[in-house]
């Protein structure tokens, strides 16, 4: 465990002796346990001993956003691309980037970047460039290209690697549209704009089929994640709180590696795509979800999305409360105490 230091007078001290990733560590270490307070402290002092650290304005930018500054967290969070902490690599175009002005017709092509769950939260900006004029590309993930091709004002769409192979005018890395469009939590339409495939909805009509209400799950994320260790909790409390008789308990998870109740019906193996996921949560009365991809897709799609965070939780949900301006449909449970799991679980139990 880092030293904390006795008082804020001595970090510049510290850093000096310590090295220069050591108020980093302890601002870090700080959030995990829930001391906002003296890590935002703590991150102010580092940024006015090293400005340029483009790693500590990134984890700056969490608390921006956390104090309800969307677009100033933004800025801070993107210069996190100088480090490859943000984003994805420059797709290789010669075309410039979007800057926000009227489009008149032409071609953006819209760059999805990071996780599966950023690409699903990130698309809905695809409207935004839109409503300026522009005809968008999408170039996503091959596993999310039929599910993006039916959004209303998506022209085409692109597997991410053939990205320079479309015609367009210019082009934007998704996570730095809110920086170009200088968004604030006000400006974020927290609508549904996702729609399941026809055929998938039909397709598991028959296996979700429950005069119960009927609720999917999903308790795990990417295990690759930097910091999965952190929003991961006991199996056990969450099979526990969705036990109930009047419900019908659907598991979405994908690669489950341990024993899953028999109460809950396991649709892992009908779960082939991203469409069928859709399907599936089409279904559904309500998602109760992780932070994952999962999560993220249901709530796009405009279905009741109830999210289990950590006390230090992913940046889409630092703004504090149980609502997000990101969806309309989602209700976030918070960890309450750093290493207990309790408490969110048993407002879940409760709630349902």
């Amino acid at each position: 465990m880092l030293e904390v230091a006795g008082s804020l007078e001595n970090a510049e001290r510290m850093a000096r002796e310590k090295g220069p990733d050591y108020l980093l560590d302890l601002m870090l270490i700080l959030g995990l346990q829930g001391k906002f307070d003296e890590a935002k402290k703590i991150g102010k002092e580092a940024l006015k001993i090293n400005p340029n650290d483009v790693r500590v304005a990134f984890n700056c930018g969490w608390y921006r956003m956390q104090e309800g500054k969307l677009l100033e967290g933004f800025n801070l969070m993107n210069r996190g691309r100088f480090a490859g902490i943000w984003g994805n690599a420059h797709i290789g175009t010669r075309k410039p980037i979007w800057d926000g002005e009227e489009l008149g017709n032409k071609y953006v092509l819209f760059a999805c970047e990071a996780g599966i769950g950023d690409e699903i939260l990130f698309v809905r900006f695809v409207n935004d460039i839109a409503e300026r004029g522009g005809k968008v590309i999408v170039a996503c993930s091959e596993g999310l290209m039929s599910l993006f091709s039916r959004m209303a004002n998506v022209s085409a769409v692109v597997h991410y690697n053939n990205a320079n192979s479309v015609y367009h005018d210019y082009w934007i890395p998704s996570m730095g549209v809110p920086v170009v469009l200088k968004y604030e939590y006000k400006d974020l339409n927290g609508k549904p704009y996702l729609i399941p495939l026809d055929s998938a909805v039909e397709k598991f009509k028959v296996v979700i089929n429950s005069s119960k209400k009927k609720i999917g799950i999903c308790w795990k994320g990417n295990p690759k994640y930097e910091y999965e260790q952190f929003r991961k909790f006991p199996e056990g409390l969450f099979f526990h709180a969705v036990r109930q008789k009047h419900l019908k308990v659907y598991g979405l998870q994908k690669d489950a590696d341990e024993k899953i109740p028999s109460f809950i019906t396991n649709l892992e193996p009908l779960l082939e795509t991203w469409e069928d996921t859709a399907g599936a949560i089409a279904n559904l009365d309500l998602v109760i979800s992780s932070c994952t991809a999962v999560a993220h897709l249901a709530a796009a799609m405009g279905k009741p999305t109830w999210i289990v965070i950590p006390i230090l939780p992913y940046w889409a949900w630092a703004l504090p409360g149980e609502v997000s301006p990101w969806y309309s449909s989602v209700k976030l449970f918070r960890q309450e105490r750093f290493g207990s799991w309790k408490e969110p679980f048993r407002k879940i139990n409760k709630e349902l």
